[in-house]
């Protein structure tokens, strides 16, 4: 009976709220137990103590889940070594008399471990790797990058699985200084900034090159980046050129190297190179190809003018087709028993295209001539088109105002010529 009373008291104070947050009960049908915990919230190093309460006799089984964020000892201390959320697992244990089990209940007591580190461990831009001169420690730092850099990805991970990141991610540049903070903070609140300053350089104006090379064959004068004008002589047989051209800034761009088509007799070819800035340079190739031994008798392109009009020792012609058009009719007569090939008439792109008409007799010389086709894109056919049309409709209008005009003078001098006829005739009778 005393039992039975021990264990209705026991049961009456658990009934009864707890000051402690952190208490918690567990029962069976025949025993109970009170768990709390000193501090639910705890920095790594520090300890917080677990106690147990009951009128029974028992024993305790503690675990840390997960097991590697904190120790514990018999009597219930926990000491945090990582931070993070954890959870103490009780396994309490009902004796009899004879120390043998009697029965168990479980209690799971949440822990939460929290860091004052809010340090970096990888601080670096996607674009320009500046992992060789960060330091934990060093919350400072200074970057120039390039013009062509004009956007960048910030990426740190933080010492602390717990720690949070703010500051990084794509950023875009302008010209100049750009200051970004990085901002870490701790699971415990405290926090630590780190400054990038970002310097964009000015955009360059240098539109030389580092190097022009002509594949086979020889510049005059031999290449100097200052000099823009150069001559050389190729076969007649040759029926393009590759030339190779290096920026001597890497990010200027370079326009009109690769394979050059050429025609016979003077081939003049620009190449351009645009700085970061905006500014151009040109070189000029004047490229001589020899003559040939046969020339064309003729040559026409189906539904177009030639310009100039065709002349046999004329090697160069201009036209400008529609966009529908991606094949030409050429017709290129030659001597009896000369050889003509056409290539690049296949599959016209639109804007500037090439074809070389070659034409090569018994003795196995070759002349060329170029047709430089300009193929108008939709775009610009269309501008050309409504152009035409307003062009037309201005022409019709000037044309009705002349006629109206021509009508009103003819109708004016009309009346007055009448009105003169009647004067006239007035003053006769007088």
């Amino acid at each position: 009976m005393k039992k039975f009373f021990t264990s209705l008291i026991l049961f009456i104070l658990l009934l009864i709220p707890n000051v402690s947050k952190a208490a918690i009960t567990c029962s069976t049908d025949k025993h109970s137990a009170e768990a709390s915990i000193d501090k639910e919230k705890i920095k790594i190093g520090e300890t917080t103590q677990i106690t147990v309460k009951s009128e029974d006799t028992y024993q305790v089984e503690y675990k840390i889940a997960p097991k590697d964020f904190a120790t514990i000892n018999d009597d219930g201390l926990v000491k945090a070594t990582k931070d993070g959320s954890i959870k103490v697992n009780l396994t309490i244990n009902f004796l009899k008399e004879n120390d043998e089990i009697d029965d168990s209940c479980k209690i799971s007591i949440p822990l939460e471990i929290t860091s004052n580190d809010s340090s970096l461990k990888k601080l670096t831009l996607e674009e320009y790797d500046i992992s060789s001169i960060f330091k934990s420690n060093k919350l400072d730092y200074e970057v120039k990058l390039p013009y062509k850099f004009d956007k960048i990805n910030i990426i740190a991970e933080a010492s602390s699985g717990t720690a949070k990141i703010t500051g990084t991610g794509n950023r875009y540049l302008n010209e100049g200084n750009n200051e970004y903070n990085i901002v870490v903070t701790a699971s415990d609140g405290s926090s630590t900034t780190y400054k990038i300053s970002i310097i964009r350089e000015e955009a360059s104006d240098d539109a030389t090159l580092k190097s022009l090379v002509i594949e086979g064959l020889s510049l005059n004068p031999k290449f100097q980046k200052d000099i823009y004008k150069y001559n050389l002589e190729v076969d007649k047989n040759i029926e393009e050129i590759i030339i190779k051209g290096e920026p001597t800034y890497e990010s200027a761009k370079v326009y009109g190297i690769g394979k050059i088509k050429l025609a016979t007799g003077i081939n003049t070819h620009y190449i351009r190179v645009v700085a970061e800035n905006g500014s151009e340079v040109k070189y000029e190739l004047i490229i001589n190809k020899k003559l040939g031994t046969s020339n064309l008798t003729s040559l026409e392109v189906t539904g177009y003018n030639l310009n100039p009009s065709f002349n046999s020792e004329i090697y160069t012609y201009n036209l400008t087709i529609p966009n529908n058009i991606n094949k030409l009719d050429i017709k290129a007569v030659g001597s009896d028993n000369d050889q003509i090939e056409i290539i690049g008439n296949e599959n016209l792109k639109d804007g500037e295209n090439e074809i070389l008409i070659s034409i090569t007799n018994n003795d196995k010389t070759t002349t060329t001539y170029k047709l430089i086709v300009n193929k108008l894109s939709k775009e610009k056919e269309t501008v050309i088109k409504k152009n035409n049309t307003l062009i037309k409709i201005l022409l019709i209008i000037f044309i009705i105002s002349i006629i109206i005009m021509a009508t009103c003078i003819w109708i004016f001098i009309k009346r007055n010529y009448k009105r003169k006829i009647v004067l006239d005739l007035k003053k006769n009778k007088r």
